[in-house]
């Protein structure tokens, strides 16, 4: 029984994988043998996952022998009420600062121990980013809006998902280090700041969005040259962000039992603290 389970995990993480790497080759898709290679898995197992997910439309086979993600992917894509319903909520916000700033602004997601791009919005200012656009994935860690998100989480959560996702980030260039003192500083800040430290020249600004519990899974994120980002810039886009995150997200629930914090651990647990 134990063996049929684990069988039973192993092949679900398989399809999950292939869909991502599928995903991400685009139109074209990819043959068996090169997704086989990516996923580091025989031919054989690899085939099998794609019989079973082209059963269903999650795949469909190419007339030259390559795998694409079907038009299922999509129909239950638009099933989902609730991203639609973020979307809709936070589209204009994006639309208005990448206008008014001339930034790129991002909506992210967090999905498991990644996070996907929702939305974004460019700016008038080219520069290159973490991430290539819609539909993006990155290591959850990485960046300001995974930070954003991160600081928000329980202590034991964010130790998991740091550690789990630690040889992606040097797989990307990354020290684990590098990226756990970034977290710290956005959880003492209370809103990510980044000035160069994952790409050159390029900055940004996140702020979570939290729900009722405090927690947040989506983030706001502003993309901008480092020279853009003055005190005076990052003051100002932090309290239009976080004002139109009061306007539009309903407030955290207060516990009856938790005392008033001081304007200092409201930077590091509750609302963003002045910018420094």
């Amino acid at each position: 029984m134990l063996k049929a389970k684990l069988s039973s995990s192993s092949n679900a993480e398989r399809a999950a994988r292939a869909l991502l790497v599928i995903g991400r080759a685009g139109l074209e898709g990819l043959s068996l043998a090169d997704l086989a290679r990516a996923l580091e898995e025989a031919k054989s197992g690899t085939h099998r996952t794609l019989t079973a997910l082209a059963r269903y439309g999650f795949v469909e086979k190419l007339g030259h022998g390559r795998y694409r993600l079907g038009p299922a992917i999509f129909a239950l894509a638009q099933l989902d009420d609730a991203v639609r319903d973020r979307l809709t909520r936070w589209r204009p916000l994006l639309v208005e600062t990448a206008s008014r700033h001339g930034c790129t602004v991002y909506l992210l997601e967090r999905a498991g121990f990644d996070m996907v791009v929702l939305d974004m919005h460019v700016g008038s200012a080219p520069l290159q980013a973490l991430t290539s656009g819609i539909g993006d994935r990155l290591p959850l860690g990485l960046g300001p809006a995974a930070a954003a998100i991160l600081i928000t989480l329980d202590v034991p959560t964010r130790e998991l998902i740091l550690a789990s996702n630690a040889p992606a980030f040097v797989a990307r260039g990354y020290p684990e280090r590098h990226v756990r003192n970034f977290v710290a500083e956005t959880l003492a800040r209370g809103y990510a700041l980044d000035r160069a430290q994952f790409v050159p020249e390029c900055g940004g600004i996140a702020l979570p969005i939290r729900d009722r519990n405090g927690q947040a899974s989506t983030a706001i994120s502003v993309s901008a040259p480092v020279s853009f980002l003055t005190e005076q810039r990052v003051a100002h886009i932090v309290a239009e962000l976080q004002g139109a995150i009061d306007l539009l997200q309903p407030a955290p629930q207060q516990r009856p039992t938790q005392k008033r914090m001081s304007g200092a651990a409201m930077g590091r647990k509750g609302r963003p603290a002045r910018p420094r």
